[in-house]
C-alpha cells in the first residue's frame, strides 16, 4: 500500500478544534434549549417555570418593586435561591441561567435569552426572602387576602372619578328586603310528616291531581306545591303587605318535606313556581272546603271517626227496643268498618243502617268513644244474643238513646260543657245540672 502524503501548507491553513467552538455558531449547532417543564411536574416545578415564563416576556428577572404577581414571583426566585437542595433537580429547566453557581461569574443570572445584557438588579431586589415569608406569600389562595394584605394597601388605586354618576339617574328609593328569605332545620316537622305521607301515597294511587302553577294571589294555608321535584306546604301566610309594585306578598312560611323551611315572599316563591318548569300546584280536595268552613286546618291530625248506625235485624226481640244504636269508632271510615256488618257479631250480624259519624281531630279517640259510653251507661243495652255459631255474646257498644241526644253528648263533651249536664233516665234526654247556668 502506498504511503499517505499530507501536504503541509493545507494543513497550516486549516482551522483546529479550539477556533471552531470559539467561533460563530452560524448554523446554530450549539443552540440546545433547556428542557420544558410537564405539565404533570411537581408543584416547585411549575412555579420555577412560571419565573422562567417572566423572562421569556419581559426580558429581566421579576422585580420586588412591582406588581403583586410580580412580587411573588421575585420571592419565589429568592426562595429557589436559598434552597440549594432543589438546584440540581432545576437545573436542566434553568434556561435563563436563574440558579448560578457560585463560582460563574457575576451578572450571568442575568443573562437574557438573546443574548443581550439586561439591566442588572439593584441591591434591594437580590436580597433573598426568608422561608416564613416566601411560604405566606405562596399561601396566598383568595383575593380577599390579596386585599387584605399590607403590600395591596400600598397600591395606588389611581383615578376614582371613574366611580362619579354623571349622566344616569341614581337610583335611591328601591325598597330593600326586610329579611331575606333562608332554608334551615324544620324543628316541629313531626307535625307534618302525615301531610307529605298522604300526598306521596295520593300522588301514586292518582287520587291526588296536579295543575300548573299560575296564581300566586290564589296561596292559601294548607296548600302545597312541587318546587324543583321536591313537595312544599304553606303551613302560614304572615300579615298583609305589599311589594313595591303594589302586589300582595306577605311572608310565608314553608315547609318542605325533606324536613327543612324557609320564610319565602309570596312572590318570590310564586317566581321560583314559574321558572320551574316542573312546578306543580297540588289541586285541593272537595273536603278541603268542608274543612275550613269547620275551622280544620292542615295541622289538625285525623285521629278517626266515632260512628252511629241502627240495625235492620228481623229480630223480635231487637226490633222491640226504642232508638237502637251502635256508636263506635274506627280509623277506618264508616263504609269500610260495616261493609261485612252480617257476619261481625260487633253489628248484631244484620245490616245497619249508617245515621251519622263524627271526624275526631287531635284527640284520642279511644277515650274520647269510652267518655261517650260512660256518659250513656244506663242506655247501655243489657240482653245476651246468640250467634250463628252457638255461641252467647252481650253487644257492649249498643244503646237505647235518641239519635239527638248522643249527637249532643258528643259534641258536649267536645267543647267541654258536659260537666253542666246530666242524663235524664226517664226522657232519655240531656238536662241541666241544678245550680248550673248557661
Amino acid at each position: 500500500m502506498a504511503a499517505i502524503r499530507h501536504n503541509k501548507g493545507k494543513a497550516e491553513t486549516r482551522p483546529s478544534l479550539d477556533d471552531i467552538f470559539s467561533g460563530p455558531d452560524e448554523f446554530g449547532l450549539l443552540d440546545v434549549a433547556a428542557k420544558r417543564i410537564g405539565k404533570h411536574a411537581p408543584l416547585e416545578f411549575a412555579h420555577f417555570e412560571e419565573i422562567s415564563a417572566f423572562v421569556d416576556q419581559h426580558r429581566r428577572l421579576p422585580s420586588d418593586q412591582g406588581e403583586l404577581s410580580e412580587k411573588l414571583l421575585a420571592r419565589r426566585l429568592a426562595g429557589y435561591a436559598e434552597n440549594v437542595s432543589l438546584h440540581e433537580a432545576l437545573r436542566p429547566y434553568d434556561r435563563h441561567g436563574l440558579l448560578a453557581k457560585p463560582e460563574d461569574a457575576p451578572g450571568k443570572r442575568e443573562q437574557a435569552p438573546t443574548g443581550e445584557s439586561p439591566p442588572a438588579p439593584s441591591s434591594d431586589e437580590t436580597v433573598a426572602e426568608t422561608p416564613a415569608a416566601v411560604a405566606a406569600a405562596e399561601n396566598i389562595t383568595s383575593l380577599d387576602q390579596i386585599f387584605a394584605s399590607a403590600d395591596f394597601g400600598e397600591l395606588d388605586p389611581g383615578d376614582q372619578e371613574i366611580f362619579d354618576i354623571q349622566h344616569v339617574p341614581v337610583v335611591s328609593d328601591r325598597e330593600a328586603p326586610d329579611e331575606i328569605a333562608q332554608r334551615r332545620v324544620c324543628d316541629d316537622f313531626y307535625e307534618f310528616e302525615h301531610i307529605f305521607r298522604d300526598l306521596h301515597e295520593g300522588l301514586k294511587s292518582g287520587e291526588v291531581q296536579t295543575i300548573r302553577f299560575q296564581q300566586s294571589s290564589q296561596v292559601q294555608e294548607g296548600d302545597a306545591f312541587i318546587l324543583e321535584g321536591v313537595l312544599c306546604l304553606i303551613d302560614k301566610i304572615g300579615e298583609y303587605r305589599l311589594d313595591s309594585t303594589g302586589r300582595y306578598d306577605p311572608r310565608l312560611r314553608v315547609i318542605f318535606e325533606n324536613g327543612t323551611e324557609s320564610n319565602h315572599l309570596l312572590q318570590s316563591l310564586a317566581k321560583r313556581l314559574f321558572a320551574d318548569e316542573t312546578g306543580r300546584r297540588i289541586i285541593r280536595e272537595a273536603d278541603a272546603v268542608v274543612d275550613a268552613f269547620n275551622n280544620i286546618s292542615h295541622r289538625d291530625k285525623r285521629a278517626g271517626q266515632i260512628y252511629f248506625v241502627t240495625t235492620l235485624s228481623d229480630d223480635p226481640q231487637l226490633k222491640a227496643i226504642p232508638n237502637l244504636l251502635k256508636i263506635g269508632y274506627t280509623e277506618q271510615t264508616v263504609e269500610d268498618r260495616t261493609k261485612n256488618a252480617v257476619r261481625d257479631v260487633a253489628f248484631l250480624e244484620a245490616p245497619i243502617r249508617i245515621l251519622a259519624c263524627v271526624e275526631c281531630y287531635n284527640m284520642n279517640p279511644n277515650k274520647f268513644e269510652t267518655l261517650i259510653h260512660g256518659f250513656l251507661h244506663t242506655q247501655r243495652l243489657n240482653i245476651t244474643l246468640n250467634s250463628r255459631d252457638g255461641k252467647t255474646h252481650q253487644p257492649r257498644e249498643w244503646f237505647s238513646v235518641p239519635l239527638d241526644t248522643a249527637r249532643e253528648v258528643v259534641r258536649r263533651i267536645i267543647d267541654g260543657s258536659i260537666v253542666q249536664y246530666r242524663m235524664d233516665n226517664t226522657t232519655n234526654r240531656l238536662v241541666k245540672k241544678v245550680g248550673d247556668v248557661t
